[in-house]
């Protein structure tokens, strides 16, 4: 039997998170003290937000406003400082990748964290302009959400979403529609492109909502926007583990409706199926029911305190479920 685990943090009962190494080597360790005839592939898989690029294996080098990590047919960038993109200075990464004649594709990591600054600022002198100084790259932009830009299910609506009777924030809110709106009147028109099935204008397209408006800014300069769960398993070699395996396992810290949706456990369910095996959470936070799993292909969903020790525990546990006897 062959088992494969994806990986992400976990919660320390305190303050912080195990980083997504740390919680590898625990995992590693405690499935192979409770079921060491098992053939194990345990695999660090980044969250898909700015990050991401730190688990990922590789030198990481400066580049612009930004680190560039190169792996097999791809550069990674990632914020030279903090956990949040500043919209210039990723610009200035682009633009110096650009100027470089870079010729891989170039995945900019999102997920659904806000900008550090106004996501417009990526245009710099224009969009018309931007546009023109990365035209040679081919740029991938990861995100974590499927919503518009704009509308009832928008980005605007997002930030209301449980709190509508805050008068104040759903002002807030109607403001940054409003802006948005006038964003799109002028960049739609630039950046849409024909399409005989689904929406035509820019703003219109899932996931450009996403990150403050910084996904949609990315998409008008010519970036493709791509579900971050699968391409950072890809990028991890989940898929590729994967392949042979008879079942997957997601560790993530927290499981929850957009967790199922567009996080880890998303991805390992969607690679388990292409092999007909069984897919298995553990979190240390599970707020979906059996019928939510069900649905979303996950066989069962098991639940640890945060710690090291509660981790391992539960491993073990799972592994003695899952695995047959010698």
């Amino acid at each position: 039997m062959r088992a494969v685990i994806a990986a992400q943090s976990w919660p320390r009962p305190t303050v912080g998170d195990l980083a997504p190494a740390a919680a590898v080597r625990i995992v590693r360790d405690a499935w192979s003290a409770a079921a060491a005839h098992v053939d194990l592939d345990v695999v660090a898989v980044p969250d898909g937000g700015p990050r991401t690029a730190d688990a990922l294996a590789g030198e990481a080098v400066p580049v612009g406003g930004a680190t560039a990590m190169r792996m097999d047919g791809a550069v990674v960038l990632a914020p030279a400082g903090g956990a949040r993109w500043e919209p210039s200075a990723l610009s200035s990464a682009l633009l110096g990748l650009a100027a470089a004649g870079e010729t891989s594709r170039v995945v900019v990591p999102l997920g659904d964290e806000p900008p550090a600054g106004d996501a417009v600022d990526l245009w710099g002198g224009g969009l018309e302009a931007a546009r023109a100084g990365v035209a040679t790259l081919d740029i991938v932009a990861l995100v974590g959400s499927d919503r518009p830009l704009l509308g009832f299910t928008g980005m605007s609506a997002a930030v209301r979403d449980g709190r509508e009777h805050d008068a104040a924030l759903a002002q807030a809110a109607q403001a940054q529609e409003e802006r948005w709106a006038a964003i799109a009147r002028e960049a739609d028109p630039v950046a849409s492109r024909r399409a005989l099935l689904g929406p035509t204008r820019l703003s219109d397209e899932p996931g450009t909502g996403a990150a403050g408006g910084l996904a949609y800014a990315l998409a008008a300069m010519g970036a493709r926007l791509l579900p971050a769960a699968a391409a950072t398993a890809e990028l991890a070699g989940l898929d590729r583990a994967a392949a042979s395996a008879d079942l997957v396992v997601a560790v993530v810290d927290r499981l929850d409706a957009r967790g199922l949706d567009h996080g880890l456990v998303s991805a390992a369910s969607s690679l388990a199926a292409r092999r007909g095996v069984p897919c298995v959470a553990v979190t240390a936070h599970l707020a979906v029911g059996k019928r939510d799993l069900m649905a979303a292909g996950v066989a069962a969903a098991h639940e640890a305190a945060p710690g090291e020790d509660a981790l391992g525990d539960q491993i073990r546990r799972v592994a003695h479920t899952w695995t047959p006897r010698r």
